[in-house]
């Protein structure tokens, strides 16, 4: 009974949205090919990403911005089954996707036959030759969405749509705490450097999740009025902190970014013990200097995180369905989602953006029959 619910080969239409150079959107069809094991989703709902914006806006490298573009903007969002080709999934279901694809998922191949990273068994996010939405491979902004079945997951009904949406960003997170050990997380001091949604995410995450206390969750941003939502942690204005300090901070996640990035980096490496470790999450375009005679003198271990995959998404399934998580992330969106019924809607949304101060993420809600 289950076999036949696989169909054959098909091709479906979709309606992009997709970038085409900076502040220039246009609608195109695109004719995609639905093969088994493939799941064609609807999206309803996108969160915006700053990586997002930068594309939009220009705010790339010029050799980034032409090998990228054209392409269907946003990797954050959850959507509807609307037919698939694989039997896990059912019409109607609604799902969260995960934009990261691994070469052999595409292929269809096994994962000691893809890159050297997978074939060493590293996390999927690693694969070398993977495609990522939003990044160079048209993204969620289209009206049929058509991936593997392993880059969707059902969201529990206890979830709200404006929680699972946050999936994604919620995935970035927990990648990086998950670097840690259970000795690290229960017993050390924990600095996140960042009052934007990156630094708020991994605060909630620490302490709603991994049960980090207030005392040992030490939070440094630049505004008062970001700072006042991590009421669960200790916070600090960067401007009027002595980083000469001692707070007996091990651990150290840097989630600023952009032209912060350099320093945050530096203030963590002055703040950090000795054999402390530094997670950097904050993406920027441009190299970053650091003071290497400190992090030599005090032995400090820095180490990346980039994006997440299939394991973060489906520990989160279980972790948002915590009440009192919800609660707290609730804060980081919008009591409404801009609704979007064509390309102007879209680029309408896209310039509020870039122009707006606020500390909330911007939640689009796609009208696919009007567009």
């Amino acid at each position: 009974m289950e076999d036949e619910l696989i169909l054959f080969n098909k091709s479906l239409k979709s309606t992009a949205l997709r970038l085409i150079a900076p502040k220039t959107i246009r609608e195109e069809i695109l004719e995609i090919e639905l093969k088994p094991g493939y799941v064609a989703v609807e999206p309803t709902l996108v969160s915006v990403c700053h990586a997002d914006t930068r594309y939009y806006t220009g705010h790339r490298r010029k050799e980034a911005l032409k090998s990228k573009l054209p392409m269907a903007l946003f990797h954050e969002g959850i959507g509807m089954v609307v037919e698939s080709n694989d039997t896990e999934f059912r019409l109607g279901e609604r799902v969260v996707i995960i934009p990261n694809i691994p070469r052999y998922v595409l292929d269809q191949k096994s994962k000691s036959e893809c890159c050297n990273s997978c074939a060493s068994g590293n996390p999927d996010n690693y694969c070398e030759e993977g495609v990522f939405l939003g990044s160079g491979y048209d993204g969620i902004g289209q009206s049929r969405l058509i991936l593997p079945s392993a880059n969707l997951l059902t969201v529990p009904e206890n979830i709200p749509d404006n929680i699972g949406v946050l999936t994604e960003l919620c995935s970035v997170s927990l990648h990086a705490i998950n670097q840690l050990s259970e000795l690290e997380v229960t017993s050390k001091k924990i600095a996140i450097f960042g009052d934007g949604p990156v630094g708020f995410l991994t605060a909630a995450m620490l302490h709603f999740y991994f049960k980090v206390p207030k005392e040992r969750l030490i939070v440094f941003g630049a505004q008062k009025s970001k700072l006042k939502q991590f009421d669960f942690a200790t916070k600090n204005l960067i401007h009027d902190f002595d980083f000469s300090e001692n707070l007996d901070i091990d651990i150290v996640f840097e989630c600023t970014g952009g032209n912060f990035s350099e320093s945050a980096i530096n203030q963590a490496i002055e703040l950090i013990n000795r054999k402390g470790r530094l997670i950097l999450l904050g993406v920027t375009e441009k190299k970053v200097p650091i003071n290497t005679r400190d992090v030599l003198e005090k032995g400090i271990k820095i180490s990346g995180s980039s994006r997440s995959g299939y394991t973060e998404f489906k520990l989160l399934m279980d972790i948002l369905q915590n009440k009192e998580l919800q609660d707290k992330l609730m804060k980081l969106v919008s009591n409404s989602s801009i609704n979007v019924n064509n390309v102007n809607d879209l680029t309408d949304a896209l310039d509020y953006v870039e122009q707006s101060k606020s500390w909330q993420k911007l939640i689009l809600s796609f009208n696919w029959k009007c567009i």
